[in-house]
C-alpha cells in the first residue's frame, strides 16, 4: 500500500506542515522509521526528532522536527493506531459454521459471524453478527454474545454469561468460573454453590488466561468500555465501572465495588467487599485494604495516599542511618545520667 503524507493525513484528521507529497509505504517506531514510513512521537520523545529520518511523524503540536513532515493531530497514539490497521489489517476470516465445530441446534448464530474449528456452542446459545469465534472456544448454555465479538482461542465461556457489543476475549480467559465460596465447620471445608453469572458490557476487552467468576447470586459485572490485562483475577460478585484500566496480575477480591475511570497498575490486590470512587489510580503493587474516595492515587501496602507513601519511603530509604543515631543519642543520654548521679 501507498499513500501519501496528505491523504494521510486527511484520514487522521491532522494538518500537515512540510512536504504533503512525500509517499508512506509503511508504519514504523520511531527509533526505526525511514524515508518511506510514518511513525509518532510525543512528550519527551519529540525532542530527538531532528535526529530521525521519517517520511512523516505524527505529533500533537509543531514541534522542532529537522528534516521531517510533521502531521499534527490531537491525539498521536490513537491516530497511529488507525494507521497500523489501515497498514497491517487483521487476516480475514472466512463467515460460516467450521465441519469439526460442535453446534447444538437450539444455538443462534448471527449473519457473518464465523465459529471456527472445534469449537463448541452449547444449547440456547445467542451469537451476533459479525463475530468470530476461533479453534476450541468452550461457549456453555444460555450464553448472550452480542455483534462483534471476537473470542480468540481457547477461552471458556461458562453458562449464563452475557457479553456486549464489539468486546474482545483474548486466548484462554474464562469467563463465569464459579466463584471461590466455601462455609466451615469443624476445620472442614464445604463448597457453596455459586449460582450466578458474569456480565459485560459493550467495549470490553479481556486479556489472555483472565480469570472473572460468576456471581454467588446476582452478577459480576464489567461496565462498558473497560479493559483488563493478560493474568488479571476478578472474584465473585466484583463490579467494575466504566472505562477503567485493570493491569496484568491484579486481583480483587469478591464484592468490591470500583467506579468509573480507574487505573489498577500492575499486580495490585485489593481485598474484598471494598468500595473504590471514580478516577481513582493505584499504583503498581498497590494492597488495598479499605474504601478509596474517588480522585485519589494511591500506592503501597497498605496502600496509602501517593504523597504520604513518598514521604514513609524515604524515611524507610534512612531508617539504618535513622537506628544508628538513635543509638548513639541512647548511648550519650546514659552517660549524662550516669554523670547527674555522680
Amino acid at each position: 500500500m501507498k499513500k501519501t503524507v496528505q491523504e494521510l493525513a486527511e484520514l487522521i484528521g491532522g494538518t500537515v506542515i512540510g512536504d504533503g507529497t512525500r509517499v508512506i509505504v509503511d508504519v514504523k517506531g520511531l527509533a526505526e522509521a525511514g524515508t518511506e514510513d510514518v511513525t509518532f512521537a510525543v512528550h519527551p520523545y519529540t525532542e530527538y526528532l531532528p535526529q530521525v529520518h521519517a517520511a512523516a511523524v505524527i505529533v500533537e503540536a509543531e514541534v522542532p522536527a529537522g528534516d521531517n513532515t510533521l502531521i499534527v493531530v490531537e491525539n498521536p497514539r490513537l491516530a497511529f493506531s488507525k494507521l497500523l490497521v489501515l497498514f497491517h489489517p487483521r487476516q480475514s476470516v472466512e463467515p460460516g459454521i467450521h465441519k469439526t465445530a460442535l453446534v447444538d441446534t437450539s444455538a443462534v448464530i448471527g449473519a457473518n459471524t464465523a465459529v471456527m474449528a472445534y469449537a463448541v456452542i452449547g444449547k440456547n446459545v445467542t451469537i451476533g453478527q459479525d463475530c468470530l469465534i476461533y479453534p476450541y472456544v468452550y461457549i456453555g448454555d444460555n450464553v448472550t454474545i452480542g455483534k462483534e465479538t471476537a473470542i480468540f482461542p481457547g477461552a471458556v465461556v461458562h453458562e449464563n454469561t452475557v457479553i456486549g457489543e464489539r468486546n474482545v476475549i483474548r486466548a484462554h480467559a474464562v469467563l463465569g468460573g464459579e466463584g471461590f465460596g466455601f462455609a466451615t465447620k469443624d476445620g472442614k471445608h464445604s463448597h457453596i454453590p455459586q449460582i450466578g453469572n458474569v456480565v459485560l458490557g459493550d467495549d470490553v476487552e479481556v486479556g489472555s488466561c483472565t480469570c472473572i467468576d460468576n456471581a454467588t447470586l446476582g452478577s459480576t459485572i464489567v461496565k462498558r468500555g473497560t479493559k483488563i490485562d493478560n493474568l488479571v483475577h476478578l472474584g465473585h460478585n466484583v463490579e467494575i465501572g466504566e472505562d477503567c484500566f485493570v493491569i496484568a496480575q491484579s486481583g480483587i477480591a469478591g464484592s468490591t465495588k470500583a467506579g468509573n475511570h480507574c487505573v489498577f497498575a500492575g499486580q495490585t490486590g485489593i481485598a474484598g467487599h471494598v468500595t473504590i470512587g471514580d478516577n481513582v489510580v493505584l499504583a503498581g503493587k498497590t494492597g488495598v485494604t479499605g474504601n478509596i474516595k474517588s480522585g485519589q492515587i494511591y500506592a503501597g501496602y497498605p496502600g496509602r495516599p501517593h504523597m504520604e507513601w513518598k514521604r514513609t519511603s524515604v524515611y524507610l530509604r534512612n531508617l539504618p542511618k535513622l537506628a544508628k543515631k538513635v543509638k548513639e543519642l541512647e548511648k550519650q543520654i546514659a552517660e549524662l545520667e550516669k554523670n547527674l548521679q555522680k
